[in-house]
């Protein structure tokens, strides 16, 4: 990977200056670079990637010296320990990831590596339901499933961004934006695809008239479904990464519909940009971390230890 020759961090962008301290890239790097990118965004990564990520436990403690190990200021050091959690340092090759996590175990922090592969199980999006005896009746494409509370592994909840791509050129100031959202992923024992819920667009007619709005009924039900196991909000802090939105089947305020709005031009409709995917990638890490602490895998779930 091209490095920055002033600071040593990794080239984030294709671009003739540093991403993190200004300094001018040589030619080659920016080219080392763009060949990067190109790779990255030729497809989807398969099963047989041999990348893996490098996860640190914030909440375990870390040595004061944390902060040199990781090249760390102390601002964000003490930061990441008040806020504790997990958080993804980085992505490299297998063995070097294995090399930098023995550097960091020697130096006394708690170190996960998770294969990239195993990050990729698309989620099952449920559209609607009810509560069923002490569990959830959930239903979407494919059928119907009911989640008691001995299936659970692990809640990931988190706020979704949404805003139209910004035009190049604009003939007046656009004042009408888009409402946020929410997603909730219930992360089964026994399977390595989540389950999503998304409170504005769920069907709550089978469970009657709601008490409150439907993120906070939804967020009740959930709550009570995964009393006693770790649900994990840690999402909120991180810096939404937006992309195009993807399509939500059936959604009445799909993106898909949003991108014509009235009096636009439908052959130029604004695109809307999410970071839903950044949620998704997001929670299948951090499912495949707590499986790694719990150990108990899913049939078929790829991690390395």
């Amino acid at each position: 990977m091209a490095q920055c020759p002033a600071c040593g961090r990794p080239v984030a962008m294709v671009r003739a200056r540093c991403l993190y301290c200004g300094a001018a890239l040589p030619a080659e790097a920016v080219a080392a670079a763009e060949q990067s990118a190109a790779a990255s965004s030729a497809g989807p990564v398969t099963r047989s990637s041999t990348r893996a990520l490098l996860v640190v436990d914030w909440g375990a403690d870390p040595p004061a010296s944390s902060e040199a190990v990781l090249d760390l200021s102390p601002y964000e050091a003490a930061l990441r320990r008040r806020r504790g959690g997990y958080r993804l340092e980085c992505v490299l090759e297998a063995a070097e990831a294995e090399r930098e996590a023995a550097r960091l175990r020697s130096a006394g922090l708690r170190v996960f590596l998770v294969a990239e592969a195993a990050t990729r199980a698309l989620p099952w999006v449920a559209a609607s339901g009810a509560r069923e005896g002490g569990g959830l009746r959930l239903r979407g494409e494919g059928g119907s499933r009911l989640v008691a509370p001995s299936d659970l592994l692990l809640v990931v909840r988190g706020p979704i961004v949404r805003e139209y791509q910004a035009k190049v050129a604009r003939r007046k100031v656009d004042t009408a934006g888009l409402e946020g959202g929410h997603r909730f992923h219930l992360h089964l024992k026994a399977s390595p695809s989540p389950l999503e819920l998304d409170p504005g667009e769920f069907d709550f007619r089978e469970s009657g008239r709601l008490s409150a709005s439907s993120l906070l009924e939804l967020s009740a039900w959930i709550l009570t479904l995964a009393e006693g196991l770790p649900v994990d909000d840690g999402f909120r802090w991180l810096t939404p990464a937006l992309g195009p939105a993807p399509p939500a089947p059936g959604a009445s305020l799909a993106p898909s519909a949003l991108s014509r709005t009235p009096g636009r031009d439908p052959k130029d409709p604004s695109t809307v940009l999410d970071n839903l995917e950044q949620f998704r990638f997001y929670s299948a890490w951090r499912a495949a971390v707590e499986r790694l602490r719990v150990g108990s895998p899913p049939d078929g779930g790829a991690v390395l230890t």
